[in-house]
């Protein structure tokens, strides 16, 4: 049996990007509830797996902030600051994951995880167009 695919289709590709963004949402937000909960066990992922995920997205972001004019220390506190912000959420995302297969889902109910699937996907769709409008007006 042949899997047909069409990334043409602007239906399928606006209902994949919602839903994706939707569980890497919901994933985070479950993270962030084991880390604030008695039972947390600190991190997640191993120290040595953070500290390299930060550093990967240290040297990126400071190589994307320097290519797009900015000087030195502005790419360096600049890829900072991207590094903090997605390495957190890299690790709430796997610490959600982590709650979500422990029994996190069922603790909360399958209702309110449906119902924040929902809200999450209108809110991704809201932003990927928030963000096409953005772009497309500053490099028209």
């Amino acid at each position: 049996m042949e899997i047909i695919s069409n990334n043409n289709n602007p239906f399928v590709q606006a209902l994949a990007v919602s839903t994706v963004m939707a569980v890497f949402m919901i994933g985070v937000a479950l993270g962030i509830m084991d880390m604030v909960s008695a039972e947390s066990n600190g991190l997640p992922l191993p120290f040595p797996i953070v500290l390299l995920i930060f550093a990967v997205i240290f040297i990126t972001g400071s190589v994307f902030f320097e290519q797009r004019g900015a000087d030195h220390i502005g790419s360096l506190i600049g890829g900072t600051i991207v590094a903090f912000s997605a390495t957190f959420a890299c690790i709430t995302f796997f610490g959600g994951a982590m709650y979500a297969l422990k029994g996190g889902i069922t603790a909360i109910g399958m209702g309110q995880i449906i119902s924040a699937l929902a809200i999450c996907m209108i809110a991704s769709m809201v932003i990927v167009k928030l963000l096409q409008h953005k772009l497309q007006e500053h490099y028209i």
